[in-house]
């Protein structure tokens, strides 16, 4: 099966009116400047596909008039209709109501009123459209729009947000939102072509030895093994927990901060050499929101609303502009070994390991445990911050021969059969 998406930018950079009102500031965006972005992301996006094929309305920066846009891609699909299964149109806009700032929002799609086929196509994209951006659902509606109604491949057209809504119109200026969007277009069209996007996308397996899995905050959960980790095998979908330590019995206990429902596995934070420093700590309040603090005691937070938190090495917190990533000052750092009385990076933090790393994507609101083979911090951090899911807020866990990943009741990621770990952290556990 083969497939031809044809996507339409609308309107060009200098048509009249087509703008947002003023910002505060006196600034302003011309819908094209959204609708060029977004229509440029599905078409990276969807450059994977190797049966998928991609076409533009146009690539003019100059107004292109609706009927010369028509008269293109009609004449193009009567040369090569016979060459594909199936040819769409999505036309990309961003919607306004009265050209001055107002309470309208939300999002809507449109087909031609009487053809049940578009009609389908359009509640496929608008579907996953609103399931990726999180705006009020305006539903699918019937319009005699000139682009749809013309077009002889199906066709819809997508109002992501309103211009003319200060709120939205912030989050149509940021590359997050328009990445958003193209997310969601991109997989409705795939939907569409009955295309498998992995949609039991709880676990994932990279080329490059990555394992990940991702689920919901109120499912993420701790336990307690004390096992060597070849041992663990009543648990699937988890990695391992937080740093650890263990006494003279050889029994473990953690050195991070570990609590849940009501638990306190350990209250503060006591790494080798971190005594008076704090610590990130993941959180997971009973609203099911995620949050990330670097505190010095577990009472610092207010147990009453928390459901889970786990301690690490903060690594990114995109909701808190005072954060940085500075695992020195969470008391990772050269020291005196205990048993053998000598200085040295006792965390193993800033060597290059193998590294466990717990996410959360706020676009998204699910969460993720990311094991990697041998990388430095700064390359994780790259490797967190991109792509279609990048973590928002993420902590490192204990890494090197304690990694290890179990999903779908197999190991997926080994560590060390020798390694004996204090806790797991899994969904659903």
């Amino acid at each position: 099966m083969t497939y031809l998406v044809i996507l339409d930018s609308g309107h060009g950079l200098d048509t009249p009116g087509k703008r947002t009102p003023l910002f505060p500031d006196d600034s302003f965006m011309k819908e094209n400047e959204f609708n060029r972005a977004v229509v440029r992301k599905i078409d990276l996006l969807l450059e994977k596909q190797e049966n998928i094929d991609v076409v533009f309305t146009t690539t003019e920066k100059r107004d292109i008039s609706l009927e010369e846009r028509i008269s293109r891609v009609n004449q193009l699909y009567d040369k090569v209709k016979t060459l594909y299964d199936k040819i769409v149109l999505v036309s990309v806009h961003a919607n306004a109501l009265t050209g001055a700032w107002g309470s309208q929002n939300g999002t809507e799609t449109y087909h031609y009123p009487t053809n049940p086929v578009d009609k389908k196509f359009a509640e496929t994209i608008h579907k996953n459209l609103v399931q990726s951006i999180k705006l009020k659902d305006r539903g699918v509606i019937g319009e005699e729009f000139y682009i749809i109604k013309n077009a002889k491949m199906t066709a819809c057209l997508c109002e992501c947000a309103f211009m003319d809504n200060l709120n939205e119109a912030k989050l149509l200026i940021t590359d997050e939102f328009r990445q958003a969007c193209a997310i969601g277009i991109t997989h409705g069209l795939l939907e569409y072509f009955g295309i498998s996007q992995e949609k039991k996308d709880e676990f994932k397996k990279y080329s490059n030895g990555m394992t990940e899995l991702k689920g919901n905050a109120e499912d993420l959960t701790v336990k307690v093994v004390d096992k060597k980790i070849w041992n663990i095998t009543e648990f699937t979908n988890c990695t391992n927990g937080t740093f650890y330590w263990y006494n003279n019995d050889g029994i473990t206990y953690p050195t991070s901060i570990l609590y849940e429902d009501g638990k306190a596995y350990r209250d503060v934070a006591n790494h080798y050499y971190n005594f008076g420093c704090p610590q990130s700590v993941f959180i997971v309040h009973k609203d099911g929101t995620v949050d990330l603090k670097r505190i010095y005691f577990l009472s610092e937070l207010d147990l009453s609303k928390v459901r889970l938190v786990v301690g690490g090495v903060g690594l990114r917190n995109t909701q808190d502009s005072n954060f940085y990533y500075s695992p020195v000052s969470e008391g990772f750092k050269k020291g005196i070994n205990k048993v053998t009385g000598k200085e040295e990076d006792q965390s193993g933090v800033l060597a290059k390991r193998n590294k466990t790393v717990l996410g959360y994507n706020k676009r998204l609101n699910k969460c993720y445990l990311l094991t990697v083979p041998s990388i430095s911090h700064g390359d994780l951090l790259k490797l967190i911050s991109i792509g279609e899911e990048p973590y928002d807020i993420a902590i490192s866990l204990d890494g090197g021969g304690s990694t290890f990943m179990d999903a779908n009741s197999e190991y997926v990621f080994q560590g060390e059969n020798s390694r004996r770990i204090h806790n797991i952290i899994g969904f659903g556990l």
